[in-house]
């Protein structure tokens, strides 16, 4: 008779709840709005005594293997049902017309971003079935490997992502600039499993070489930290006339503007605060996604309304708006932006490349077009093809249209392609809460790292920054409110290795990780 028949499914799975749940808790509570970040550098400690105690004692039966994957699934399926359940509370003006769908794909949701843990413990528990507890070495890119497939492919979701629970503590963050996001990922799960040997390994003599692996990692990490902040405020100290850019907030009513009747009083306080950002002295004025509620390029009264608004204040006006062309009998949309010189033309746009599933599109539906007439109330934008590098008064800038700024890569084409800084344009509003802002905000603080320059960030409702290249916020305005950030653009000489070489850090570090523990095994089998 099987042992587990007749018992509770708790009782059945015990082991993978505890450890699951525990440490999926512990990783959300890594997040905004929580102020218990650190928590990250524990998160993955239940899951690494699990292996070290627990599921060895399953001795390679049947079924170990699928217990590896549960305990995984359980870990993710918490961590992003903690991290993400705001996302039921969209706000009517959403437009989600299906206001029933969002519990279920909640559901859905976490399910699916919750198998990438699952695979990764899944290859812990593969790898532990032929060489023990030493599995545990190859963790850390087994982790940034499945966090690398999340945030790549059609269903690409990067949010949540183990390297950005440290932003909070810019010395301690500054290792991004050099590995990238999963390098540095790597670096944290290390961490974790370090103070898991030291508190559950058996053999003292191992307990006390993880202490002091895990002392020179953090004080290696904070080194090289302090000292790259200290480096970057001596170039900025250098700098002799940094160019001044104003960053706006409308905090426009989101269910007043998309209305026809409102779009001359919108248009009135672009112009009414375009005006004041220039009599502050700025070179540049920034307004956030889709901030003129028009489709720009079939809207004449307001596009030469927009060029006036420019030439009249003299500056460089960036914006937000829609765009449609016509591809044979059919209209198509974008979410674009584009400058406004301060000569009066519409110099530069760029239409938004990634497009945030099920909200501006439909997945698979480029293949499938059937799948564009299912109507949960998502725009069908059509993506862009290129990145837009804008030749402004105060420097050559990348634009990132709300959720591009979660993914790196689009932050370093930029810098590839000679962007002296980054702006992040977004619409948050809609979010319905806080949680939200404030989870997509920081991650513009993530990019601003990896590349080392300034990232200017204008949000509708909220949370509008300005971040330093070391990663500091150093002025904000908060969520519902109205307001002109002036701030100076620092460039720095030299691009950062992530910049320079991208992944290529993070897979040789993934490469060296299987190696070592490729030693490690072979060295410990000869000892035997």
């Amino acid at each position: 008779m099987n042992s587990n028949e007749g018992k509770s499914f708790i009782a059945r799975w015990r082991e993978e709840l505890f450890a699951g749940v525990l440490g999926g808790f512990l990783m959300a509570l890594s997040f905004p709005p929580y102020p218990t970040r650190l928590l990250s550098l524990v998160a993955l400690v239940p899951l690494f005594r699990y292996f070290l105690i627990v599921f060895p004692s399953y001795g390679g039966r049947k079924g170990s293997l699928k217990r590896g994957f549960v305990v995984g699934h359980f870990f993710g399926i918490t961590f992003f049902l903690v991290l993400l359940f705001w996302i039921t509370n969209l706000i009517p003006a959403s437009s989600v017309n299906l206001r029933w769908v969002l519990i279920p794909a909640l559901i859905l949701l976490v399910i699916y971003l919750g198998l990438y843990t699952g695979l990764f413990t899944l290859a812990i528990a593969v790898l532990h079935g032929r060489i023990g507890r030493r599995a545990l070495i190859a963790a850390p890119a087994f982790w940034a490997l499945a966090e690398f497939f999340r945030s790549n492919g059609a269903l690409a979701f990067s949010w949540g992502t183990i390297s950005g629970t440290l932003l909070r503590y810019p010395v301690a963050a500054q290792g991004l600039f050099a590995t990238g996001p999963f390098g540095f990922g790597m670096l944290i799960v290390a961490a974790n499993l370090l103070i898991a040997s030291a508190l559950f390994v058996r053999e003292r003599g191992r307990r006390v070489l993880a202490a002091i692996l895990l002392l020179l990692l953090i004080a290696g990490t904070i080194t090289g930290g302090y000292l790259r902040i200290r480096r970057i405020d001596g170039e900025i100290a250098a700098i002799d006339r940094p160019a001044d850019v104003a960053i706006i907030q409308p905090n426009v009513d989101l269910g007043k503007k998309w209305q026809p009747v409102y779009r001359d009083t919108i248009f009135a306080e672009i112009e009414e605060l375009t005006g004041k950002a220039a009599a502050l002295g700025a070179e540049l004025v920034i307004f956030p996604e889709t901030a003129a509620p028009v489709s720009m390029s079939h809207s004449r009264k307001y596009r030469e309304w927009m060029k006036e608004i420019a030439k009249d204040a003299g500056v460089d006006v960036y914006i937000g708006y829609v765009r449609h062309i016509k591809e044979g009998e059919r209209w198509r949309s974008f979410n674009s932006s584009g400058m406004f010189g301060r000569g009066g033309i519409l110099a530069q746009q760029y239409d938004k490349i990634n497009l945030l599933q099920f909200g501006e599109r439909v997945p698979f539906s480029g293949w499938f077009p059937f799948l564009e007439r299912m109507d949960f109330g998502q725009a069908n934008f059509k993506r862009g093809e290129e990145q837009t590098v804008f030749e402004s008064t105060a420097g050559r800038f990348g634009s990132l249209i709300c959720f591009e700024s979660t993914f790196s890569c689009y932050s370093r084409g930029y810098v590839k392609l000679g962007a002296d800084f980054l702006v992040n344009i977004t619409n948050d509003g809609w979010f319905g809460g806080a949680r939200g802002p404030l989870q997509h905000s920081e991650t513009a603080i993530q990019r601003a790292i990896e590349n080392g320059v300034t990232v200017l960030r204008s949000a509708n409702t909220g949370i509008s920054m300005f971040i330093d290249p070391a990663g500091r916020v150093v002025e904000s305005i908060g969520l519902d409110r109205e307001g002109i950030l002036l701030v100076s653009v620092y460039t720095l000489s030299s691009q950062t290795p992530y910049a320079r070489y991208g992944q290529k850090i993070f897979l040789w570090m993934v490469v060296l990780n299987l190696v070592f523990t490729a030693a490690w095994v072979f060295l410990a089998s000869r000892d035997k």
